[in-house]
């Protein structure tokens, strides 16, 4: 049923994935010389910047938000949720890399500062191996349930 716990999870997960397009990875101060890189031209670094952080955090988010309906078909929802984890290590793969990478081509004197959005990925993967977890131990309930008629 859609009040489960593992729907929780993959409702907070989404959450997590969508609340990166409000929450930037780094911050640039006004007036910062690291402004001149593509990636702080806004002061922001956040998944708009960079189109493989945009597709892995629209993927994952989709792939939770759907895996929260198949709640008659547990096996699926676990795979579904896997796939989403597997998009939330990618992502967070990715978010490491790109923050390295800009902290490494800023220029001297530059002062970026981290920002509560590195977080978020995180968060997400943590709550989709929490909802896998759940839908097994759900699934394994009704097949034990099932030998017992």
């Amino acid at each position: 049923m859609i009040q489960r716990i593992q729907s929780i999870f993959l409702l907070l997960a989404a959450a997590a994935l969508g609340g990166q397009f409000g929450l930037p990875y780094l911050q640039a101060p006004e007036n910062d010389p690291s402004r001149t890189l593509p990636t702080l031209s806004d002061g922001v670094f956040n998944p708009l910047d960079n189109p493989g952080l945009l597709g892995l955090s629209v993927l994952g988010a989709a792939v939770s938000l759907a895996a929260i309906f198949l709640f008659k078909n547990r096996p699926l929802q676990a795979r579904l949720a896997g796939v989403s984890a597997i998009a939330g290590v990618l992502l967070l793969a990715l978010v490491a890399f790109s923050t390295k990478s800009t902290f490494d081509q800023a220029p001297e004197g530059s002062s970026i500062q981290f920002a509560a959005g590195l977080a978020l990925p995180v968060l997400a993967l943590v709550l989709n191996w929490l909802a896998t977890r759940a839908i097994r131990k759900d699934e394994a309930l009704v097949r034990s349930m099932d030998r017992l008629r």
